[in-house]
């Protein structure tokens, strides 16, 4: 379930009882996760979230200009952790979470050794991305940016392709870092890859990623684990995958609302809800779109009429 939510005041971080806030790590009973509407350095806790089927909320801020001074570093990811006797312990940083929420659900090895190989794995994925932000992706003039996007694929980026495709290698070829198991090293890098793809002038990436068997190899093994394939053949990851994709085609363009439609579009929200949901969605269409096949968000027989109805 995705929640527009007045972000949670996290300021402070809690400096007292320490043993029963790690109680509360060793066995949470929920979480929740505050993240933006796309993927990005959600995405990897999100999906190991629902993999594990654990229970969990996916927050996303209402008003963040006004709120990010609510996180303890004024960025995004938060996870807010509960159990029984405790609610909402908070834990910053994407590598933080993901590593945390990884060991939780058995996704960091079978011993200390393989725990660490796979934390460098995951540390390189997410310097990588971090290198794309800071150098790419928020350069506002398309042309610089198009260059940039180059200078990257030929330094760094071709780089890295050839670091990790001879780890994986190493490990037989099989997709997956450590033994023939999924692991944390192999989601994070497999989000890295989706995650770059849907950049503006990506297309300059492919035939890089494409010459890595063992990168390829690695991409669809966890594409085709079953919990995952579950997760990204979802209505929730499709509308984030969208998102993505436009929010970084212009990352200084005005942030469209964004809600996801598996619950709004729900029977038992009633029509209200279910209104709302289309007339979000059809914003960013014209009616010319509706000649031509697109693709609607939902089945429902009246969701058609509403779109028509909103865009006349």
């Amino acid at each position: 379930m995705t929640i527009d939510t007045v972000t949670p005041d996290a300021t402070h971080l809690t400096y007292k009882n320490t043993d029963a806030l790690s109680a509360t790590f060793k066995n949470p009973t929920s979480f929740k996760l505050l993240y933006f509407p796309i993927n990005s350095n959600g995405a990897t806790s999100r999906e190991i979230l629902t993999i594990a089927q654990a229970g969990w909320e996916n927050l996303v801020p209402k008003d963040w200009g006004k709120e990010k001074e609510k996180t303890p570093f004024n960025v995004l990811p938060v996870l807010f952790i509960s159990s029984p006797t405790i609610k909402d312990v908070v834990l910053a940083e994407a590598g933080v979470i993901e590593q945390y929420l990884a060991k939780r659900f058995g996704l960091m090895g079978n011993n200390e050794y393989e725990e660490n190989l796979i934390k460098s794995f995951h540390s390189s994925a997410a310097s990588l991305h971090s290198l794309h932000a800071t150098t790419v992706a928020f350069i506002p003039d398309w042309e610089a940016r198009k260059k940039a996007m180059e200078a990257f694929r030929d330094g760094p980026f071709t780089q890295w392709v050839a670091i990790h495709d001879k780890h994986l290698r190493d490990n037989g070829s099989n997709g997956h870092y450590i033994a023939e198991k999924l692991t944390l090293a192999d989601i994070r890098t497999s989000n890295l890859i989706e995650h770059l793809l849907l950049q503006t002038g990506a297309e300059c990436l492919v035939g890089i990623i494409e010459r890595s068997s063992s990168l390829r190899r690695l991409r669809i093994e966890v594409a085709h684990d079953p919990r995952v394939d579950k997760w990204r053949s979802s209505r929730t990851y499709k509308a984030l995958t969208d998102a993505t994709g436009r929010y970084f085609s212009d990352p200084f363009a005005p942030v469209p609302k964004f809600l996801l439609f598996e619950d709004l579009l729900d029977d038992d929200n009633g029509d209200n809800d279910r209104e709302a949901a289309i007339q979000l969605w059809a914003r960013e269409r014209s009616p010319e779109s509706l000649t031509i096949g697109f693709e609607m968000p939902t089945d429902h027989p009246k969701d058609r009429e509403l779109v028509w109805n909103y865009l006349e």
